[in-house]
């Protein structure tokens, strides 16, 4: 091996070296069609990605829109760069997705969909009347996910991301908003959140 291609493989390894692992397996992806690599993303965003959609949607949406987004990171993997972050751009397609089929279905809207199987009113006598602490932990997370679903989608969809430890700027990307916006939309949603769980 000449000294030009030691150093290029030196190089290489230390750009890989400082990516994330997601990162490593996409562009392993990208370059050479590996498909161990695209199941072990799928093992670790698929969840992740299925939870913030749902919080937009419900499930049966949410499972459909995921389907597709894989599918279009397998027809778009060529597109992923070096220094790109897998799970932004892995949200921007999902979302993307999502608002398409909103667009495409009347019968959806971006409206506030109500929490499977309980109303925000329910879970909240229910989380009043239980005594057992390890039921009443299991309400209040049905209840703050309810308190959630109450948003307006904007500001729901801008916090859900900051839940899955997005950065302002990286929120800003995905929603295609300004950095001040999605600051503004937090702010109001946290203020939102903590007004509805005071009154529990």
């Amino acid at each position: 091996m000449s000294i030009g291609a030691s150093l290029q493989s030196l190089f290489q390894g230390k750009r890989e070296k400082a990516l994330g692992v997601s990162e490593r397996l996409m562009l392993r992806y990208s370059a050479k069609g590996d498909e161990a690599s695209l199941a072990a993303l799928f093992d670790l965003h698929s969840h992740k990605l299925f939870y913030f959609l749902k919080v937009l949607s419900d499930s049966t949406v949410a499972e459909d829109m995921c389907q597709r987004t894989w599918i279009k990171v397998i027809e778009n993997r060529h597109l992923f760069k070096s220094g790109d972050n897998f799970q932004a751009w892995l949200f921007t397609i999902g979302r993307r997705t999502l608002i398409d089929e909103f667009r495409k279905n009347a019968k959806l809207e971006y409206n506030n969909e109500a929490v499977e199987s309980f109303s925000l009113s329910e879970l909240l006598k229910n989380a009043q009347s239980s005594v057992e602490d390890d039921v009443a932990k299991g309400i209040e997370k049905d209840v703050f996910k309810a308190c959630i679903q109450q948003l307006p989608y904007k500001q729901k969809e801008a916090l859900s991301l900051q839940f899955e430890g997005f950065s302002l700027a990286e929120i800003a990307a995905i929603c295609g908003a300004e950095k001040e916006t999605i600051k503004t939309r937090i702010r109001y949603a946290k203020d939102s959140l903590k007004t509805m769980l005071e009154k529990l």
